[in-house]
Parts: C-alpha cells; sequence; structure tokens
C-alpha cells in the first residue's frame, strides 16, 4: 500500500507551506506529487502521473479540494479514476475520507449534485439556442466561404475530371467541406464508370 500526497501551487504561488502544514501529520509518504500551474496551461500532469501509478489499496492525500481539482466535474472524475483502481482520497480541510461510510456518501451525494447541474446547464443551453435561432441568429460555426468558380470545380469532379482531392485542393476546402457544399449545389460524385474512362 503506498500512500501519496498531492499538491498543486497557483501561477504566482511557490511556497507550499500551508499545504504541507495539512499533509505533515499524516505521517511518511512515498512520494508527493507537486504541480505548478502556468499562465498559458492547466493539465494537471503531475496529477496525471500519480493517477497511473495507482495500485488497490493506495491512499491519495489533498490538502484541499480546490487544490486538487479545478471544478467539480474534474474533481468527480479524478475521484473516479482513484476509486475505480481500488485506492482511496483523503481530502484534509474538507474531511472528506472515502475510506469511511460518511465518505463514500459524501461521494454519492456529489455525483448527484453535478448531475443535477449537468442537466440545469444543458437545458439552459438548449433554451438559449432555441430562442437565437427563434430571433434569425445563426448557431456554430460561420459558413465556409467558396470561391467564385466552385461550380465550375464542382462539375469537373461530378465529370470525373479530376478526383476530390484534387476538387477541395483547387477550391481551398477541406474534402469533407467540399463535398457537403458540392452536395447542397446538387453536384454527385463520379460514378465508376466515368472515374474508369
Amino acid at each position: 500500500m503506498a500512500r501519496y500526497g498531492y499538491m498543486k501551487l497557483d501561477v504566482e504561488e511557490s511556497d507550499v507551506s500551508r499545504q504541507a502544514l495539512l499533509l505533515d501529520p499524516m505521517g511518511d509518504f512515498d512520494r508527493i506529487f507537486v504541480e505548478q500551474s502556468n499562465k498559458n496551461s492547466n493539465k494537471r500532469d503531475q496529477r496525471k502521473r500519480m493517477l497511473s501509478m495507482l495500485e488497490p489499496g493506495d491512499l491519495v492525500f489533498a490538502a484541499a479540494a480546490d487544490r486538487f481539482a479545478d471544478n467539480s466535474r474534474d474533481f468527480l472524475i479524478s475521484a473516479d479514476k482513484i476509486i475505480s483502481s481500488g485506492a482511496e482520497l483523503v481530502l484534509l480541510q474538507e474531511n472528506l475520507d472515502t475510506r469511511s461510510p460518511s465518505g463514500r456518501q459524501a461521494m454519492r451525494l456529489l455525483t448527484a449534485f453535478a448531475e443535477i447541474d449537468y442537466k440545469w446547464q444543458s437545458d439552459r443551453k438548449k433554451q438559449g439556442i432555441k430562442q437565437a435561432r427563434s430571433q434569425g441568429r445563426r448557431i456554430g460555426r460561420p459558413p465556409v466561404a467558396v470561391p467564385p468558380d466552385f461550380r465550375r470545380i464542382c462539375e469537373e469532379w461530378s465529370d470525373g475530371k479530376i478526383n476530390g482531392q484534387e476538387a477541395a485542393a483547387k477550391s481551398g476546402l477541406r474534402s469533407t467541406s467540399f463535398y457537403k457544399k458540392a452536395a447542397e449545389l446538387g453536384f454527385k460524385a463520379p460514378s465508376r464508370h466515368r472515374r474508369n474512362e
């Protein structure tokens, strides 16, 4: 059974003492992972490394939930990885310990609230999209611009004079965008007979 500590420092933070004060009384750790945030990225590579090492019976200690995860979804995903591997999580500031019945119950409650929150956000998003469409606003990526001679390129492709890749390159589009735009204009892929002529 391995014991791991995890600490995360903010962008401007360099002192681990506040988190260390909470972790020190827990005793010896096999390894302590320290994550340093930077302005451009918040990948949590050290946490990923720690999670990949976990085995049944291991213990993960973190000073607080906000040090362990970025948001409730991130917390639940990471905690699930720990529990799925047969390890346990202890958050010291919140007094959450997944080894205890109360800790497991707290995790069930957090999962239930996260699902409620996700459904609420999803419903709000759908309502917003519906309202925007009713007002005539476009949702999603802007339409792909096609060159002035796009119809001629489509005709060449449809007649089998050029293949799809050549047609996409001539029109300056990705293959999927080319085929979609060509279909919208009524052009069909050349038959095999035409291609082999």
